[in-house]
């Protein structure tokens, strides 16, 4: 199955619209898919190259979080980082309602799995099962290379965006794509419409990120199943904010992938889809 099989289409719900990528059989179960932060990302960098195995049994939903992509942002922009989360819950919410989508299984990586922690804390009943890559969410230490990120609007040269996307990778002279990934995330994150809005929502994750970190309070009343990935060698988030949501969660596990940086979903799929799948309950999984 290609790419062909993902339609985009602009989203309308609690009165933000979303520019979202879908693909898969509607009858299925839903996957919804939270993209992270940095200077460029969207939905498509993170998810298009694995949406197409995943809609061989499920219904997969993959939006550009607001402040990010082609999604509308609303006017006034939020002003600090827990407004733009809350914001994006709003979408979310109004996304899976606006698709008749009472329950979905949810994948939250980096910046998206705080926001996914957030959406299962103030609505657990409209999420089943949970995927975390990479998440965001737990009080850590900022890493040098997450430092950078957070301040790439401070001197945003093609030169400067190649090292941080670099930083990404376990390793990028091997990782496949690494240039043309490079060159079309920094054209967004330079466009001069995208520029004025984003280096304000990145400045405000400069002073604000530790106040997305859950508290042990609120992770310990959530009752989903959470399957938490993480790249060893990930140099944007510490491993520590896994084993941190794995003692805090009721229900999780916790799988350290070799050989993987901070895009797990692209360098480590091999290993993530089938676990993925058999969390998810796909049907060659479940019937075998």
């Amino acid at each position: 199955m290609g790419s062909d099989v993902i339609r985009e289409e602009k989203i309308e719900g609690r009165g933000l619209t979303s520019h979202t990528m879908i693909a898969g059989d509607p009858k299925n179960p839903a996957i919804l898919l939270l993209h992270g932060a940095g200077p460029g990302a969207h939905a498509a960098s993170n998810w298009r190259h694995l949406m197409p195995d995943l809609a061989e049994n499920f219904f997969v939903i993959a939006p550009d979080l607001i402040g990010f992509g082609q999604s509308t942002i609303p006017d006034p922009f939020p002003d600090n980082v827990m407004a733009w989360i809350g914001v994006r819950v709003e979408q979310c919410l109004g996304l899976i309602d606006a698709l008749e989508i009472d329950s979905a299984h949810i994948v939250g990586n980096s910046m998206g799995g705080a926001l996914t922690l957030q959406l299962l804390s103030e609505t657990p009943e409209r999420f089943d099962k949970v995927i975390l890559m990479g998440s965001i969410g737990a009080p850590a230490p900022r890493t040098p290379e997450l430092v950078r990120l957070l301040s790439f609007y401070s001197d945003p040269r093609p030169a400067r965006y190649r090292q941080l996307m670099h930083s990404f990778a376990y390793d990028a002279d091997k990782f496949e794509g690494m240039e043309e990934i490079v060159s079309s995330r920094y054209q967004i994150a330079t466009d001069p419409a995208v520029m004025s809005i984003a280096s304000k929502m990145i400045d405000s994750m400069k002073v604000g990120i530790e106040t997305l970190a859950m508290p042990p309070s609120i992770l310990g009343k959530l009752p989903h199943d959470v399957l938490i990935f993480h790249g060893r060698q990930d140099r944007i988030v510490p491993l520590d904010t896994s084993l941190y949501l794995l003692e805090h969660l009721q229900h999780a596990e916790l799988y350290v992938l070799d050989r993987s940086g901070h895009w797990s979903q692209l360098e480590r799929w091999d290993i993530m889809r089938p676990m993925l799948e058999r969390h998810f309950g796909a049907r060659d999984w479940t019937t075998a």
